[in-house]
């Protein structure tokens, strides 16, 4: 028999606001740390004409469920009940 343990992300991505609300940090320590490394961003894709680097980022929480659970030697299997 195999543990799980079953997580609901409420919101796959999350701005840099609602996120330093969440975590009790000023949006500037957000933005500090997504400009280290320290963050995981996801970036919608933009046209042709537009610049990437002016399209606004998310922070991707799936990715950091992610190395949250590989740094606690957890093995992690995504999936969706959605039907699409």
């Amino acid at each position: 028999m195999s543990n799980q343990l079953i997580l609901s992300i409420p919101a796959p991505i999350l701005t840099y606001q609602e996120y330093a609300r969440l975590q009790g940090l000023t949006v500037q320590c957000v933005a500090s740390a997504v400009f280290a490394g320290k963050l995981p961003v996801y970036t919608p894709p933009c046209s042709p004409n537009e610049n990437p680097a002016r399209v606004k980022k998310y922070i991707n929480m799936i990715a950091l469920y992610a190395e949250a659970a590989k740094a606690a030697n957890i093995d992690m299997a995504l999936t969706s009940d959605k039907q699409v």
